[in-house]
């Protein structure tokens, strides 16, 4: 497969990815808002959105002030904001359009009917009380083009790139969203444990869509945050955690090695993650230290995403 469409087919999924978690921020700040704050709490989490998001500073040189209406539209629509989910469907289109005989036609036009359907919304004024409605059209139509592609394409290189691509983006998000909760909804040790505490962890599984695969997991025991950490990041069953993205990318690179018949080994970066999460334990985290695990792991993943865009995109 040539580089370029290798890149586009990579780039497709993990913008659709990234829109995907965008409005999943959205969600975890509206329902948040929705709860009083305590005194102690961080009570601007619509703040914490933007700076979890990598957009705060981009965002500030727009408008110069906090707002929530406005940090809605920067994060929605806002065609300054690369990140915004306008920008993230508009350059998945444009990906998979120049690549459109490496897809199936479905994936084509669900990927195309999205980008339409949101363009919509475009043209009327926005409300704030839409913003549910959008978060629901986001989601569903991102699971959908997912379920396409599991569906109709090939299972041959191509394949491999576009759930790589969305792969890294859920484990970069996943570790950005925990890191959240940990560093903006709960910056009060007194809190841990406590009936809020829980509560907002449970407002952070229903919005990674896994407040009932949490249940599954764990019977009907109390939500609390040492069995949440473990399910969100060490839980191999758990399609959102960092175990289960990392392992999935260790095992399409593998594929790619042997479509391509290489003799190395793509990167040992991310084998030796993948090692590392397999037999880390909650407390090990905890001694390490939540915060400091997350920010190690969004540079291992950056690094393993630098080695792969050299190999397999710019050819060096």
């Amino acid at each position: 497969m040539l580089s370029r469409t290798a890149e586009n087919l990579y780039w497709t999924a993990r913008y659709l990815e990234r829109a995907d978690s965008i409005v999943r921020l959205l969600e975890v700040a509206y329902r948040i808002s929705l709860v009083p704050n305590t005194k102690e709490g961080y009570d601007n989490e619509w703040e914490s959105i933007l700076s979890t998001s990598g957009t705060k500073n981009e965002y500030l040189s727009v408008y110069k002030e906090i707002k929530k209406e406005k940090i809605e539209l920067f994060l929605l629509f806002d065609d300054s904001n690369s990140s915004s989910v306008k920008n993230c469907i508009t350059k998945a289109r444009d990906n998979i359009k120049m690549v459109r005989t490496a897809v199936t036609l479905e994936v084509w036009n669900a990927v195309n009917s999205f980008f339409y359907n949101y363009y919509d919304l475009t043209k009327k004024k926005y409300l704030s009380k839409d913003l549910p409605e959008i978060i629901d059209l986001v989601k569903r139509n991102v699971n959908l083009i997912k379920g396409t592609i599991i569906n109709t394409q090939l299972l041959n290189d191509g394949f491999d790139f576009l759930i790589l691509g969305n792969y890294f983006e859920r484990a970069d998000f996943t570790a950005r969203i925990i890191d959240v909760k940990y560093f903006i909804l709960l910056p009060s040790t007194s809190l841990i444990g406590t009936q809020i505490d829980n509560f907002q962890w449970s407002l952070m599984l229903r919005s990674v869509s896994s407040y009932r695969a949490f249940k599954w997991a764990y019977g009907n025991s109390e939500i609390d945050y040492i069995k949440i950490i473990d399910f969100l990041i060490l839980n191999s069953k758990c399609p959102r955690s960092l175990f289960f993205s990392v392992e999935k990318i260790n095992y399409h690179l593998k594929r790619l090695k042997k479509h391509y018949k290489e003799n190395k080994n793509f990167s040992s970066k991310i084998e030796g993650l993948f090692r590392k999460l397999k037999k880390l334990s909650v407390n090990d985290i905890l001694d390490e230290g939540l915060h400091e695990f997350l920010s190690n792991f969004i540079k291992d993943i950056s690094s393993v995403y630098s080695d792969l865009e050299k190999k397999y995109f710019l050819g060096s």
